[in-house]
C-alpha cells in the first residue's frame, strides 16, 4: 500500500474534525449570560474559560500587531453581541481552511498522478487572506442589517414613547414602559439598558445616548435628547415626539423605495440577456433555413 496516498485523508479529516468541533453548541454559562445583560460592551469571555475558542482569541488578539487594516470593529461587534475571542476564533479557523484545502487538494492530486502538490497548494496564502478578511465582510453586512432594524424599532419607539407622555407619564418612565411592550431584540437591548442605568443611577436619556454612541444608532440619541428636555426642563415633548417619529419613517420609507429601485434597475441586465437569448433560438433556426436555401 502506497501510505503516501493516505496523507490527504488523514489532514482533511483532521480539517473536518475542527471544523465540527467548533460548530457544535456547548452548555451556556448561567453566570455569564446573567452578567451580560447588564452590559452593553463587548462580551467578554468568562473567567477561567478554557476553551478552544477562547485560547485561539486571546492569543491572536495578544499577539496580533497593531496595524490600521488590522482594526477590530469593535461598534459593530457590540452591535450584534460577538466576542472578540470568537471573532479572532472565525478569523483563525476559515485562514486555517482556506491555506489548507488547497494543499489537501494537491496531495490527493499528486497521489493520483495528476500534478504536483505545491502546484494547487499556491493558492493557498491568497484564499486564507480573503479568508480572513471576509470575517470583518460579513460582520459588517450583519452590523448593518441590525442598525437599519434598529432604526425602524426606534421610529415605533418614538410614538410608544409620545404615547406614554401624553397619558401623563414621567419622561424616566414612558421610557421604560413604552421598552417593555416590544419583545424584539431591539427592544430588549433598550430595556437591559434602561434597566442597568436605574440601578446605577444613571439618568435613562444619558443611557440611550452613551447606547447610541456604542452601537452607531444617532436616532436612538435623538429621542434621548428629546426626552431629556421633559425630564431636566419639564417641556411638553409629545408633538416633538410624534414629528420626529414621522420624520423618521418616511426617511426609512425613502430608503426602501431607493433600494427597490436599485434592484430593479440590477434586473435590467439580466432580463435584456435573457431575452437577447431567447431571440436567438427563435431567429437562428430561420438564418440557417434560408442559407441552406
Amino acid at each position: 500500500m502506497n501510505l503516501f496516498a493516505l496523507i490527504p485523508g488523514l489532514i482533511l479529516g483532521g480539517g473536518v474534525a475542527l471544523i465540527v468541533s467548533a460548530l457544535i453548541p456547548r452548555q451556556p454559562h448561567l453566570a455569564a449570560t446573567l452578567d451580560r445583560l447588564t452590559e452593553t460592551t463587548i462580551a467578554a469571555p468568562e473567567p477561567g474559560d478554557d476553551s478552544l475558542q477562547h485560547r485561539v482569541g486571546s492569543w491572536v488578539a495578544a499577539h496580533l500587531p497593531e496595524r490600521s487594516w488590522l482594526k477590530v470593529p469593535t461598534t459593530d461587534l457590540r452591535l450584534i453581541g460577538m466576542s472578540l475571542d470568537k471573532y479572532y476564533y472565525d478569523k483563525v479557523l476559515l485562514a486555517l481552511v482556506g491555506l489548507l484545502s488547497p494543499l489537501v487538494l494537491g496531495l490527493f492530486a499528486q497521489a493520483l498522478g495528476f500534478l504536483p502538490f505545491y502546484i494547487p497548494a499556491l493558492l493557498g496564502l491568497p484564499i486564507a487572506v480573503w479568508l480572513w478578511f471576509s470575517v470583518d465582510q460579513d460582520i459588517r453586512s450583519k452590523a448593518n442589517d441590525a442598525r437599519a432594524e434598529f432604526t425602524r424599532a426606534v421610529a415605533v419607539y418614538l410614538e410608544l414613547v409620545a404615547a406614554e407622555r401624553k397619558r401623563g407619564a414621567t419622561a424616566a418612565r414612558a421610557l421604560e414602559t413604552s421598552a417593555e411592550v416590544g419583545r424584539s431584540w431591539v427592544f430588549v437591548r433598550i430595556r437591559q439598558e434602561l434597566t442597568r442605568a436605574r440601578y446605577a443611577g444613571v439618568a435613562p436619556w444619558d443611557a440611550l445616548r452613551n447606547l447610541s454612541d456604542e452601537i452607531d444608532v444617532p436616532d436612538l440619541a435623538d429621542v434621548a435628547k428629546i426626552v431629556r428636555l421633559s425630564g431636566e426642563e419639564g417641556a411638553s415633548i409629545y408633538e416633538t415626539l410624534r414629528s420626529r417619529g414621522k420624520t423618521l419613517r418616511h426617511k426609512l420609507l425613502a430608503e426602501e423605495h431607493e433600494k427597490a429601485n436599485s434592484a430593479s434597475e440590477r434586473m435590467q441586465m439580466p432580463l435584456a440577456t435573457t431575452l437577447f437569448v431567447y431571440v436567438g433560438i427563435i431567429i437562428t433556426p430561420l438564418i440557417l433555413n434560408l442559407l441552406a436555401t
